[in-house]
């Protein structure tokens, strides 16, 4: 895209002179002239703007072709992030780059602060100066990441303003922000939101230690920057959500049976290096075939979701919940005893029997859930974990069901 040049001034040659001037030096550029008239400043947001009555040739010459350099180092900038988004690397990576390279044309320091379900998370930060950068980072550990930008940074999360403070004591600024800078020694800011059409995701600071003339052209850079990292935040979602796809069971929203083993493999070699107990429950809904016969699939499958919801809600945040096949579920506890797991296993037969299923489906009947329970020994496969839960589970099912029974017990 060419680079447009506006020459004001009053005296037609002199104007005409440096026109022709500029056109030889410097190419890739339009170059007007505007004697004695007056230019809306809504058509100047992109060019350089040169008066010639200030300037001998030397002088302007120097003045405009530094103005350029700083355009062709954004464009150079701009296209190496870009490159980032070609790499394998992973989105904390290329949020911490940004953060990083955003100092090369920006200010000293720069935040990436993103938006989790209502509160505010640091995902990147760098600075020219460590010492700088340690005291904001300790203020946003003991304060929360809201420390960082305060009511303005709300602003920014909430409706996608833009904030741009040149000078923080000649701008006015809420009291907090006022403390912020005093207290790290920061005098500009630019913070812009990371937003995708539907939402806002967080938002990118720059901030400098003194005032700072900033033009039009640092809002684009901060704005491009925030565009890069919510392309680079979408993404990363969207891959997560088929990683997320191809080990999740679609009705219950349980791990699949593919994701059990490898889970429990995995699990298994962690106890067997560094002797952590594991555990394994294998859940059979009782009389499952009947319900689908009495009531139908439809009504079957609610069940089944039903029945996962509870276990889920039952189990710690660390353990694996997964569906099997048919009406068999699968719960993966890493450092949990076998005593620890009947614990959890009576828990989930009490509240699937209280929680009524069919009742609350409008239908008749009551509807429990078996359970064998299993304990990874040293030395030993994990499928040796799954046949021990297994023979458990049938242990229960022949004897009184709606209960849970450990290998051996």
């Amino acid at each position: 895209m060419a680079q447009t040049i506006l020459i004001l001034g009053t005296d037609p040659e002199k104007c005409q002179e440096l026109r022709r001037i500029l056109q030889e030096k410097v190419s890739d550029t339009v170059v007007t002239t505007a004697v004695g008239e007056q230019i809306p400043q809504q058509e100047l947001s992109d060019t350089i703007i040169i008066t010639a009555e200030e300037r001998s040739t030397g002088v302007l010459y120097r003045h405009l072709l530094g103005r350029l350099e700083d355009q062709v180092r954004r464009a150079e900038f701009l296209g190496d992030l870009i490159r980032l988004f070609s790499s394998s690397m992973e989105v904390d990576e290329i949020l911490e780059r940004v953060a990083v390279k955003s100092t090369e044309v920006l200010g000293d320091t720069a935040f990436i602060i993103l938006n989790s379900e209502g509160r505010l998370r640091l995902e990147a930060a760098f600075s020219t100066s460590q010492d700088r950068l340690v005291k904001v980072l300790m203020s946003a550990m003991n304060e929360g990441s809201e420390a960082i930008g305060g009511p303005l940074l709300r602003g920014v999360l909430e409706n996608g303003s833009r904030v741009v403070i040149e000078n923080v004591h000649e701008s006015p600024v809420a009291s907090e922000m006022q403390s912020f800078f005093e207290k790290h020694g920061y005098r500009s800011l630019i913070a812009t939101p990371i937003r995708t059409k539907e939402k806002i995701l967080g938002a990118f600071v720059s901030l400098s230690a003194g005032p700072r003339t900033l033009g039009e052209q640092d809002v684009q850079t901060a704005t491009a920057l925030s565009d890069l990292s919510a392309v680079a935040l979408e993404h990363a979602r969207m891959v997560s959500e088929m990683q997320r796809s191809a080990i999740t069971d679609s009705l219950t929203g349980a791990y699949n049976t593919r994701f059990f083993h490898e889970v429990l493999a995995r699990e298994a070699a962690r106890a067997q290096r560094y002797g952590s107990p594991l555990s394994l429950l294998m859940i059979d809904v009782d009389g499952f075939k009947l319900v689908n016969d009495t009531f139908g699939h439809l009504v079957g499958n609610k069940v089944l979701t039903q029945v996962s919801r509870i276990i889920e809600k039952t189990v710690r945040n660390t353990d694996f919940v997964f569906r099997c096949g048919g009406d068999e579920f699968g719960v993966v506890l890493p450092g949990t005893s076998l005593e620890g797991a009947m614990h959890t296993a009576d828990k989930i037969v009490q509240k699937v029997e209280l929680s009524r299923i069919l009742q609350a489906l409008g239908y008749n009947g009551s509807l429990t859930v078996s359970i064998g329970a299993s304990e990874y020994r040293k030395g030993s496969h994990f499928e040796t974990l799954v046949a021990e839960a297994d023979q458990a589970l049938y242990a229960s099912k022949r004897s009184t069901k709606n209960t849970a029974r450990a290998k051996g017990k």
